[in-house]
């Protein structure tokens, strides 16, 4: 087996790697022979040009595999990918590529993903400036402008790959994906100008949620007599998943990738502070991971891994930080994530509108519980998308009140709105559901995807014809039908 580390966005050394890459070496593969350190490579891939996209990193991949790697693929040896961060989405996308069609033709037997961007990052949306000068990701290094746009959360690029990506049954043909996270945050990265390093569940740059690649999509369109209904909804297939216990997105005490030694162990520095094994759950996993061979094999893994991620939530639901005057506590509960997608049927991005949650027996915005709502972003270049980051816990536990009879929905209204006076305007619409429809769809950890369709409402006033041949002013008075 021929194992490729891809690192993450921004990143200028292949230090990034920590020690796995030497740990890796030594110890046996899937057919129990050992790797051996001619077959683990180190990628090195340009993020940080601003006319770089994720797309060119992704073609680049592909030639950087025909120029060093062509004589052992022709021999039958498969690769293994593990990714850190940008680079998930970066070898998800090279699949989508190059074997969207025909994914059994593909040279990629395992790709373990650590802390992936999937679904994006909230960071993004602060521009490289900003990130450019945090703590994070100070690398001297300028970041990419063209994949941070794929990265801010609700972009089109991510839409469109995580859609297509519904349809892939990549265990079936051969193809085996896991998904590691972290959800502790590392206090001496912590930025106190920007909350996105210290949010609920996540590793201080990538929502546990926006990582994971078991998530739901759900179409609604707008019918004949004006109301939201569900036209489709489709589910991933699983995808192994686990939230590995004390680890963050970077650095050398907790980052997930990069405080690996090359003995497969903790600092012991921080083993000691908190009271942990110096065993690294990465460098464990990993393992479990490529050893991977069969279906029932991955089955057995992602069983474990969900027992792993429920004892790390139950363990870590609340982080208690030690000052030099007292202790502070964070609540760490698990969230969901909602990336809502707003067009008419005529394919146009809504870019002036208002999306209100609802929820109670009349779906107002007055019955939402308290501490539910975690964050919401717009997308900057689309902006038809919002996403809307929700503590999962609270959202569970107090729509089930008996006053709040467990329903949630939504109201849209888009500009330009209904009146007396409009010539082409949107409906106010409504959508509701209760709790346990929803739940099927949206669940804890993960995201959901919302493509909503409205109908663009046209006055017949808009465009009359008459044989009357004497000349008058045309008038702007709506007759109060529409267009069919």
């Amino acid at each position: 087996m021929i194992v490729i580390f891809v690192h993450g966005w921004s990143v200028r050394d292949t230090g990034t790697y920590g020690g796995l890459p030497r740990y890796l070496a030594s110890q046996t593969g899937p057919d129990g022979k050992p790797f051996t350190v001619s077959n683990v490579y180190l990628g090195r891939y340009i993020s940080f040009d601003d006319t770089v996209t994720l797309d060119d990193i992704s073609r680049a991949f592909e030639q950087a595999i025909r120029d060093e790697l062509a004589k052992k693929l022709k021999s039958g040896e498969r690769l293994a990918c593990i990714t850190h961060s940008t680079g998930g989405p970066v070898i998800r996308n090279w699949i989508d590529l190059y074997y969207r069609k025909s994914l059994d033709d593909c040279p990629l037997s395992h790709l373990v993903m650590l802390a992936p961007a999937n679904h994006g990052s909230a960071l993004a949306q602060l521009g490289k400036s900003k990130l450019s000068r945090m703590k994070l990701f100070v690398e001297g290094a300028e970041p990419g402008e063209r994949v941070l746009d794929w990265l801010e959360l609700g972009s089109g690029a991510a839409w469109t790959l995580n859609e297509t990506w519904l349809d892939y049954d990549c265990v079936g043909n051969g193809l085996f994906p896991f998904v590691l996270v972290g959800q502790t945050i590392d206090r001496s990265f912590y930025d106190v100008l920007n909350s996105y390093t210290d949010e609920m569940g996540s590793d201080g740059v990538v929502r546990v949620a926006a990582a994971n690649l078991n998530y739901s999509l759900l179409e609604l369109v707008q019918d004949e007599a004006g109301d939201l209904k569900l036209k489709r909804v489709w589910r991933s297939r699983p995808t192994a998943f686990g939230i590995l216990p004390q680890l963050s997105h970077s650095g050398d005490d907790l980052g997930i990738i990069r405080s690996v030694s090359a003995d497969g162990l903790r600092p012991a520095k921080v083993a000691k502070e908190r009271g942990i094994p110096r065993d690294h759950p990465t460098a464990q996993w990993v393992v479990q991971c490529l050893r991977v061979t069969t279906t029932a094999n991955y089955a057995k893994v992602a069983s474990d891994l969900a027992q792993l991620t429920e004892q790390t939530q139950q363990a870590e639901r609340v982080e208690q930080h030690k000052t030099l005057f007292w202790t502070r506590e964070y609540p760490n509960d698990p969230c969901a994530q909602v990336i809502v997608r707003l067009r008419d049927d005529r394919g146009q991005m809504l870019s002036d509108y208002d999306l209100y949650l609802t929820a109670g027996p009349a779906y107002s915005e007055g019955e939402l519980p308290q501490g539910f709502f975690v964050d919401r972003q717009r997308n900057h270049r689309d902006p038809g998308t919002l996403t809307y980051y929700l503590n999962w816990e609270v959202m569970d536990r107090d729509l089930r009140l008996p006053k709040l009879e467990a329903r949630f929905g939504f109201r849209i209204e888009a500009r330009p709105k209904e009146s007396p006076d409009a010539l082409a305007f949107y409906r106010t619409l409504n959508f509701k559901s209760d709790l346990d429809a929803l739940e099927r769809a949206l669940r804890p950890n993960e995201t959901l995807m919302v493509d909503i369709e409205l109908k663009r409402m046209v006055d017949a006033a808009v465009f009359r014809i008459s044989n009357d041949l004497t000349p008058g002013k045309i008038s702007g008075t709506p007759l109060g039908k529409t267009v069919t």
